[in-house]
């Protein structure tokens, strides 16, 4: 009865087809009420055996009878005609014939397990591709936050320029003014007391222009970090799952790029932030206020993009790909004894100023929690210098990127082959 409750299940157009396996020589409500008894008999068999297609064909009839005197209980009229004119059908149709209905019954059967089985292969495509509109639909609302923050970090930019170039048209029109002043050159009063209310508005003007400033600042700052959370807990998190799959032969890890260019372009918005509050600084030192909002602003903002670029870097260290012997590059963490095997290193911020900067050290961690409860370990030689420079020679599409080699050289127990050894964790990939 399994597979005819599982029909019901499915979708309205596979329903079709199986309206369309039943007639009158075999009607569907047969099927329906006597489900479980008809899957549970080997129809293959009968419709190969005239023996045992006669007994079926008998057995068929008794269990209509007793499905009849089920409803004579509950005086049912109606299902008692139906069932009565069905066994009449089957007697008239197949009574000198019995392995033709056994035929009939196994083929429906059969077209039944495959309509269900291409009803399950499309309501799974159909989750399959509603998952992939929804990763698609998330990377594109994540990719618009990032081109924001780049948008927003090249709006203050501009406005930086803007003041300096208002600030020193103000510094300009001050010593000229009081260039006048100083010279008694006869300069009308009222031509002077003009210049100096044109100053004060300029000044006043000024000063409006650098509140605007850092308030854009500060608000890029939580629109950046608000983006940056996403991308290291929620699609760093998600990828290296897909990578810790793909180690146990899911399919294929998916690339790296799209999260490099999302890291390098917050991590390039960082940078330039701190290039114009070097800048705002550098205005404030030539023309101050009493209540300055750059003197009131500027630590809090400089530490808090300093905070933000240090969490991006240290979050965009990942292991590229997971350790493997060069003659097995497809099954990463199945390492062999007394064979060498590499695992490679990348940065996921990729800017000029970095390469041969980063330096990496190679160690195997002794203390791994493993190493108690497991029977056996690893003993590893690190073939080569123990530290490496990161540059972008290391990766063919130019990402900071480092290649460790080493060799397993010990077993404790013997073991030719381990899928995680001496300080790589059993139970997962290795993650920085």
């Amino acid at each position: 009865m399994a597979q005819w409750y599982d029909l019901q299940q499915i979708d309205t157009k596979f329903l079709e087809q199986v309206h369309q396996l039943y007639d009158d020589s075999f009607p569907m409500e047969i099927r329906q009420y006597l489900a479980q008894w008809l899957e549970n008999q080997d129809w293959e068999h009968a419709a190969n055996n005239v023996s045992v297609a006669t007994i079926l064909f008998h057995g068929l009839l008794s269990q209509l009878d007793d499905q009849y005197s089920r409803f004579s209980l509950e005086n049912n009229f109606l299902l008692q005609h139906n069932i009565r004119k069905s066994k009449r059908n089957l007697q008239d149709h197949f009574q000198e014939d019995p392995v033709q209905m056994a035929m009939i019954i196994n083929n429906c059967l059969r077209e039944e397990s495959k309509i269900l089985c291409n009803a399950r292969a499309s309501n799974k495509n159909q989750v399959g591709s509603t998952q992939t509109t929804v990763m698609l639909d998330k990377q594109k609302e994540l990719d618009k936050k990032v081109t924001d923050v780049r948008n927003r970090a090249n709006e203050v930019e501009q406005d930086v320029k803007l003041l300096e170039d208002l600030q020193d048209e103000y510094d300009f029109k001050f010593k000229t003014v009081q260039s006048r002043e100083n010279e008694h050159n006869g300069l009308a009063q009222n031509e002077l007391k003009k210049e100096k209310m044109f100053l004060t508005n300029m000044n006043i003007g000024v000063l409006v222009k650098r509140k605007a400033i850092i308030q854009k600042i500060a608000e890029l700052m939580s629109v950046t970090d608000h983006t940056q959370s996403a991308l290291i807990n929620e699609e760093l998190v998600e990828w290296k799952h897909r990578q810790q799959i793909a180690c146990i032969g899911g399919p294929p890890n998916a690339c790296l790029d799209q999260l490099q260019s999302w890291f390098t372009t917050i991590a390039k918005s960082l940078l330039q932030v701190r290039q114009q509050l070097k800048k705002l600084e550098e205005l404030e030192q030539k023309l101050t206020y009493d209540i300055d909002p750059i003197t009131c602003n500027k630590q809090a903002l400089q530490e808090r993009t300093q905070s933000l670029f240090k969490q991006l870097l240290q979050s965009s260290f990942v292991v590229e790909r997971q350790p493997c012997m060069p003659t097995h590059p497809q099954r990463p963490m199945v390492l062999k004894t007394g064979v060498q095997f590499t695992v490679k290193l990348r940065v996921l911020v990729k800017l000029q100023e970095l390469n041969y900067q980063l330096k990496v050290k190679v160690l195997f961690d002794k203390d791994v929690n493993d190493k108690n409860i497991v029977k056996g370990f690893r003993k590893f030689n690190i073939l080569g210098t123990h530290t490496k420079v990161m540059n972008m020679e290391e990766s063919t599409n130019g990402s900071l990127a480092a290649e460790d080699l080493c060799r397993g050289v010990r077993d404790k127990l013997g073991l030719g082959d381990l899928h995680r050894g001496g300080g790589v964790p059993r139970t997962g990939c290795l993650h920085l």
